[in-house]
C-alpha cells in the first residue's frame, strides 16, 4: 500500500494526530477467476506512530495494521486507526 500523509496536528490533551489515506491496487482470485482490486481509504494514526509518518516522504510502500471504526459516532465512513506501520 502507498500512503498520503496531510499535516501533523495535536490533540487538545498534545497528543500527536496525523490523517492520511491508504491505496491498495492488486488482483485477487474470485470465484475461479481474476479480480482487480482496488481501494483508497482513510487512515488515522496517533502517538509516535504518527510523528513517524509526518517525517515519511508521501507516497512510501507501507503495510498496515491495526482496525477499522467509524469517522465519527454517526457516520457509517470507515477509519483504519494504524497501530502499526512496516515501511518497504
Amino acid at each position: 500500500m502507498a500512503h498520503d500523509a496531510l499535516e501533523l496536528r495535536f490533540t487538545p490533551a498534545g497528543i500527536p494526530v496525523l490523517e492520511f489515506r491508504l491505496r491498495h491496487t492488486s488482483v485477487q482470485s474470485e470465484a475461479g477467476g481474476a479480480r482487480r482490486v482496488e481501494l483508497d481509504m482513510p487512515a488515522i494514526a496517533f502517538g509516535p506512530l504518527a510523528q513517524r509518518l509526518a517525517q515519511d516522504a508521501p507516497g512510501g510502500e507501507v503495510v498496515a495494521s491495526g482496525f477499522l471504526a467509524p469517522r465519527s459516532l454517526r457516520s457509517t465512513q470507515l477509519v483504519l486507526h494504524a497501530q502499526e506501520i512496516e515501511f518497504q
